[in-house]
């Protein structure tokens, strides 16, 4: 094979490899408001996902990359979602979660930047309440796009 022909080759694979990586966009994540608090923020599991980050403020946009309450790592997927879990924190109807996200896909960082999410803002399909244990049990809903799709009991 001709050094000229070897060279047309490898600059193929590099523009094929290149085309490819810069193709590539963060899945846009799912906000789950928990009750009676907490809140989780997830995307889906892809091959070639290796890390998720979720970098957040409250009521408050961020003024810059290193602005923020909350920064996590997370290194597992779980149930076919990376997930990042504030298990502490109450969101209050109307509070505004800014928020970015990052994957690492095939050993390189996307970023997803000035994202928000408005409790119940009813945003659309990337958003939900999950309620847990009422006092003292019974009908508990699920509200999905803030409107109750269905009731299970909680003993």
């Amino acid at each position: 094979m001709s050094r000229r022909i070897e060279m047309l080759l490898l600059l193929l694979i590099v523009a094929l490899w290149l085309g490819r990586s810069g193709a590539y966009s963060v899945p846009k994540a799912t906000v789950k408001v928990n009750s009676p608090k907490g809140f989780e923020v997830s995307i889906p599991d892809e091959p070639g996902i290796t890390l998720f980050a979720f970098h957040g403020k409250l009521n408050e946009e961020m003024d810059d990359l290193s602005d923020q309450t909350w920064a996590t790592d997370i290194v597992t997927a779980r149930n076919g979602r990376w997930t990042y879990r504030n298990r502490s924190h109450k969101l209050q109807q109307g509070d505004v979660l800014y928020y970015w996200t990052t994957a690492r896909y095939h050993g390189v960082d996307y970023h997803n930047y000035n994202q928000r999410y408005v409790v119940g803002g009813g945003q659309g399909a990337n958003t939900q309440r999950i309620d847990a244990r009422g006092s003292g049990g019974g009908h508990q809903p699920i509200v999905v796009n803030g409107q109750p799709t269905i009731n299970i009991y909680v003993a």
